[in-house]
């Protein structure tokens, strides 16, 4: 690893990630595998903003052709997420518990049996396998899971077996360690404090670090790209570039029970209960659009531990161990950004997944990559360019 100093004066990278997310880790590493020397710099922890703090759901892809560019990309990651973590277990000696675990979807009210009906046919059109289950059955998956009522009916039960779950804290370790092997330099606690322009390129970035109060440092690469989640807005401001991405707050819970209580992802509305391989529970989630306030609040807190009692009562007596939350960074059209960062040829963005930016960060990689060669990409990128809709 270089010093601020030796960086200070000469730093030409072929490509500077500015987010050490996982998105802008992702795509490290596979520029890094084309030879490309590659820095990352983030303003904490690489991996320690939304990507530590989500769940780890990989709902499954569509098995047919689609056209629709959401479903490319939800295809194309499911396809890579597999050779991921293979290829990140052999690199790095990281499992980063990938496992086709299946989903549990319930319905307990009239809307939410309606929308998983609708969720039917969505599934049988990209041919997704799924069944209804009985009780009997969901007694069969796991023996801890409460019979659910739906107004004074039975509730409803789903089951995909193609949906899987990583462990993301594991991950993001591991695409962390894959870095170091490729000698990835990666400049922790230093902030970007703005891209300078001249016409339509990006000649340098100016950073200061944490770890050396005042000094500032010029970051010097062929291409730049811009994985910083929710605070894009913030850093392509001064550029004169507006983006619909905002932050979107999600809060979490850690539950721990001496073994695995349950084996796959259980998924109501917007929450869920996601099994850890060590018996370790996570439960989520909400969304939350009150800036960039990381705090969680008591009333939510209560509010995911009633519900996920309700579905496994059994967690009413396990330890809670830690909770927090995330800002996700939201898109208006919920539409990722990936692409050049126009005018600024030598610019590219991949940013604004929202809830989606771990399932989606391996197709974005591979994406990104083939985009910042000049090649094809695998799926059109037209659809998610910076400059679309609305949005000057």
């Amino acid at each position: 690893m270089q010093s601020d100093a030796e960086v200070s004066l000469a730093s030409h990278y072929d490509l500077a990630v500015l987010g050490g997310g996982v998105v802008g880790l992702s795509i490290a590493v596979q520029c890094a595998k084309l030879g490309w020397r590659v820095c990352v710099v983030e303003r904490g922890q690489v991996g320690k903003e939304a990507s530590w703090a989500g769940a780890g759901i990989l709902p499954a892809g569509a098995t047919v052709s689609v056209d629709d560019p959401i479903e490319q990309l939800r295809q194309l990651s499911d396809r890579l997420h597999e050779e991921w973590a293979s290829w990140l277990l052999d690199f790095t000696q990281i499992d980063n518990e990938y496992r086709r675990s299946g989903g549990l979807y319930l319905a307990r009210s009239p809307a939410e049996r309606a929308t998983l009906r609708g969720n039917c046919i969505w599934w049988e059109e990209h041919g997704i396998g799924y069944r209804k289950l009985s009780m009997h059955e969901v007694c069969n998956l796991s023996a801890t899971i409460a019979p659910i009522e739906s107004y004074g009916s039975a509730g409803e039960y789903y089951w995909i077996q193609r949906d899987a779950k990583l462990r993301n804290p594991r991950h993001v370790a591991a695409l962390k360690a894959a870095c170091r092997k490729l000698e990835i330099d990666l400049f922790e606690h230093t902030e970007v404090l703005e891209l300078n322009a001249s016409g339509s390129t990006i000649e340098s970035v100016e950073c200061t670090s944490d770890l050396h109060e005042g000094h500032r440092m010029q970051m010097v690469a062929q291409r730049y790209c811009l994985t910083t989640g929710a605070w894009t807005a913030q850093l392509l401001k001064p550029l004169g570039i507006e983006t619909g991405i905002y932050p979107v707050r999600g809060q979490m819970q850690l539950y721990r029970f001496d073994q695995i209580p349950f084996p796959c992802v259980i998924n109501e509305g917007h929450r869920y209960m996601v099994p850890r391989e060590d018996g370790r529970v996570l439960v989520g989630s909400c969304e939350e659009e009150v800036g960039f306030v990381k705090a969680t609040t008591q009333e939510m807190m209560e509010q995911l531990k009633d519900w996920a009692v309700s579905v496994c009562p059994k967690l009413a007596h396990a330890t809670l161990e830690s909770q927090w939350s995330g800002l996700r960074p939201g898109s208006i059209d919920a539409f990722p950004y990936l692409g050049t960062l126009y005018p600024h040829t030598n610019g590219f963005i991949a940013a604004g997944h929202f809830r989606h930016g771990l399932h989606w960060s391996t197709a974005t990689a591979l994406l990104m990559g083939q985009h910042m060669q000049g090649e094809s990409t695998a799926i059109d990128l037209e659809p998610f360019r910076l400059h679309r809709g609305n949005v000057q």
